[in-house]
C-alpha cells in the first residue's frame, strides 16, 4: 500500500495560522516540514476541496498549493494565487485511468470493483485513452497559469522544467514527482 493523503504548500505565518483554522493540528496533521524562504509543507489526513483550498489561501493571505496523492502512483495537484487556478496530474497515465475508472463505477452504481463487465473495462479504456488526450491538450494551458502562479508568489519557475514534470510518468514515486515540481516552481527544500 502506498502514500494516500493530501500535501499543502504555503509560504509564512499567515499559513501556518490559516491551517489552525481549517484542521486541527493535533488530529489532522500527519506530518510538517519547513521548505526554503518561509514555504512549508504539512500533510493532512483530511483532502481540502477546491472551495476549502481557496478559503485557505484567502485565509492565509497568499498562494496555496496542494497535491493529493492516491496510493503513490497517482497525483492531483491544484495550485491557487491572484494569478489564478490551476490543476494537473503527476502520472497523467494513471490520473486519465483513475479517472476513467472512477466515471464508469459512477455508472454502474459502485459496481465496478473488482473487474466490472467486459463492456465496463472497454469503457474504462476508451475514457482512459480519452483523458490522457485531454490532459495532454490542456496541459499548456496549465503550464502557463503555473508559472503565472509561480511569479505572482515571488517565485521564478522553469516553464521547461515544469512541463518535464508534469509529462513524466513517475511510477509508484509520485512524492518524488511533487518534490520535482516544486523545485521547478521555484520551491526548494530547505
Amino acid at each position: 500500500m502506498g502514500f494516500n493523503g493530501q500535501v499543502l504548500v504555503g509560504r509564512g505565518e499567515a499559513f501556518t495560522s490559516a491551517l489552525n483554522q481549517f484542521w486541527n493540528w493535533e488530529e489532522e496533521v500527519v506530518e510538517a516540514w519547513p521548505l526554503r524562504d518561509g514555504w512549508h509543507a504539512v500533510h493532512v489526513r483530511t483532502p481540502a476541496e477546491a472551495d476549502e483550498l481557496e478559503e485557505l489561501a484567502e485565509a492565509a493571505d497568499g498562494p496555496v498549493l496542494a497535491c493529493e496523492v492516491f496510493e503513490s502512483t497517482t497525483g492531483h495537484v491544484r495550485g491557487i494565487s491572484a494569478a489564478g487556478y490551476w490543476e494537473a496530474g503527476l502520472n497523467p497515465g494513471n490520473a486519465a485511468a483513475l479517472r476513467a475508472w472512477t466515471t464508469v463505477n459512477e455508472q454502474v452504481g459502485g459496481d465496478l470493483y473488482p473487474n466490472g463487465t467486459r463492456q465496463d473495462q472497454v469503457e474504462v479504456e476508451r475514457l482512459t485513452a480519452q483523458y490522457a488526450a485531454e490532459f495532454d491538450a490542456e496541459r499548456p494551458g496549465t503550464i502557463r497559469v503555473a508559472i503565472a502562479w509561480a511569479a505572482q508568489s515571488g517565485l521564478n519557475a522553469d516553464a521547461a522544467r515544469v512541463e518535464e514534470v508534469l509529462a513524466t510518468s513517475w511510477g509508484s514515486s509520485v512524492q518524488q514527482g511533487f518534490l520535482a515540481l516544486l523545485s521547478a516552481l521555484g520551491i526548494s527544500s530547505a
